[in-house]
């Protein structure tokens, strides 16, 4: 009889055990999900930024050949 409260002992340290490490490893999860989250916003920020860009150079360009061709 005492060997087996013993192994529920031992059976509910271990579960005591790996639920700590389980909550340890999903607040860590939960900071790297925060981090991924705010690169991706700033990734897409960057990316309208450089479509943006590209898109005043493309007009600017047009404009230097309109100028090229009515000074010809």
């Amino acid at each position: 009889m005492e060997l087996s409260s013993y192994m529920f002992a031992g059976i509910g340290v271990g579960l005591s055990v790996l639920a700590f490490f389980l909550k340890k490893n999903k607040g860590e999860i939960d900071l790297m999900k925060e981090h991924v989250r705010e690169l991706q916003i700033s990734d897409a920020r960057k990316t309208e930024r450089i479509a943006i860009l590209n898109k005043v150079v493309e007009d600017r360009r047009r404009d230097i050949q309109k100028l090229f061709e009515k000074s010809r």
